[in-house]
């Protein structure tokens, strides 16, 4: 929901009329204000629809304004109830078979400390500065939290979903919106089927409940938009149908999806990528990465461990860091129609196993270009291999001791080995 929704809420408690309810003679105005005990519920149905606005306030009583506008406002019925914990306000069409022509907005003020529950049959909800057990669904709308601290679980059919600076655990769902976590404590999850996910600004190492989140996993999923991750030392899974891969910041990163990019900043402990269509970014990562694309180009600017790239159609470039003596440093990368490029750092230990087939149409020189010296050899005859005549490239060799295997296969490509001085 956009950020006006906070200017309405101010202009609400001014006493001032929404701007698209237009004349007064078409409202209908019900108050009422009851005492209560702060750590109660406050329970809240409309099954007429509705936006609903909740905010938590410096007073133990819960002070509630619905506006009803249209032409059968008369036949909405708004009952208060106390309860046991505190409210419950119900709200319905008195008689069912008149048309149903109206809206309602209602602004609710709660105790800062109190739980909610909320259902609206079509309508946006807003809630921000209160501490306690949240719940709640909307058939229809967008869903903002602001500035809250406890348990949500909510989800919405058909909007977007906003949470912004609190502290919480739970779940937020929407079937047809995106999903926006920001500036967050805590467990709280996010998921779509039909948008965008993005995490900006997520601590997770301190929940509300006091729980170690260290070595949790964190699995976010999107059947049809993109993933905008970022969780400082968490195991990342994402998953989406249909879009891009953005992590930020992450312990390990383990995605995927079915149609993007896939863009990973900071992996200490590795990456591990895969799409179907779409480049593959690794800025740094470390112990190994694992990067796969049916159809795209793959660049790991820094990595500190083991690599292993793999694109049907693009160009793979990988740059190898750190201590050459520490660690599992093997390579295994391999294009089916593109240029390879390997740089490793100096005094790596390397055993050589490199291959290039090259077919009779291909309109470049095919050959292998390295630092290091290696033998290597050209078939002179055409073999034939998958209806295609062919001749092959090969490239043997070690260096000090051949430790690591260095494993590259490429079609219709040139391949370089450098050395990083």
């Amino acid at each position: 929901m956009k950020k006006l929704v906070s200017i309405t809420v101010v202009v609400f408690l001014a006493g001032l009329i929404f701007p698209d309810f237009a004349s007064a003679k078409e409202e209908r105005l019900v108050e009422k204000r009851f005492d209560v005990k702060e750590g109660g519920k406050l329970e809240i149905e409309l099954e007429t629809g509705g936006d609903i606005i909740i905010e938590g306030w410096k007073s133990s009583t819960v002070n509630a304004e619905v506006l009803i506008r249209g032409k059968n406002r008369d036949n909405v019925e708004v009952e208060f109830d106390r309860t046991r914990g505190g409210l419950k306000i119900d709200m319905e069409y008195k008689n069912k078979l008149k048309r149903k022509n109206a809206d309602s907005r209602v602004f609710i003020k709660v105790p800062g400390r109190f739980d909610i529950e909320f259902e609206t049959m079509g309508g946006d909800v807003v809630i921000m500065n209160v501490e306690g057990r949240i719940k709640g669904k909307s058939m229809g709308g967008d869903l903002e939290f602001v500035k809250l601290r406890g348990s949500l679980n909510a989800k919405t059919m058909g909007g977007d979903i906003t949470v912004e600076e609190s502290e919480l655990d739970g779940r937020v769902r929407t079937m047809g919106g995106d999903v926006r976590i920001e500036n967050l404590t805590g467990g709280l999850k996010g998921s779509t089927r039909g948008g965008d996910v993005k995490y900006i600004g997520v601590n997770r190492k301190k929940s509300v409940r006091d729980k170690d989140y260290e070595d949790e996993e964190i699995s976010v999923s999107s059947f049809g938009g993109d993933l905008d991750l970022d969780f400082e030392g968490r195991v990342v899974k994402g998953k989406t149908f249909g879009g891009d891969i953005d992590v930020g910041k992450s312990k390990e990163a383990v995605v995927k999806t079915m149609g993007g990019d896939i863009d990973i900043d900071y992996a200490p402990e590795g990456a591990d990528a895969h799409t179907m269509g779409g480049d593959i970014t690794v800025v740094s990562a470390g112990k190994y990465v694992k990067v796969k694309t049916m159809g795209g180009d793959i660049e790991v600017k820094a990595i500190d461990g083991r690599a292993q790239a793999t694109t049907m159609g693009g160009d793979v470039k990988i740059v190898m860091v750190g201590n050459p003596d520490e660690g599992n440093r093997e390579v295994e990368l391999k294009s089916m129609g593109g240029d390879i490029e390997l740089i490793v750092p100096k005094g790596l230990s390397m055993e050589f196993d490199i291959e290039i087939s090259y077919t009779k149409n291909c309109r470049k020189k095919c050959e292998i270009i390295s630092d290091f010296d290696m033998e290597i050899e050209e078939t002179e005859e055409w073999q034939t291999k998958w209806f295609q005549k062919r001749k092959y490239i090969y490239g043997k060799g070690e260096i000090g001791g051949g430790k690591n295997l260095i494993k590259i296969r490429t079609k219709n490509g040139i391949v370089r080995i450098k050395e990083n001085r």
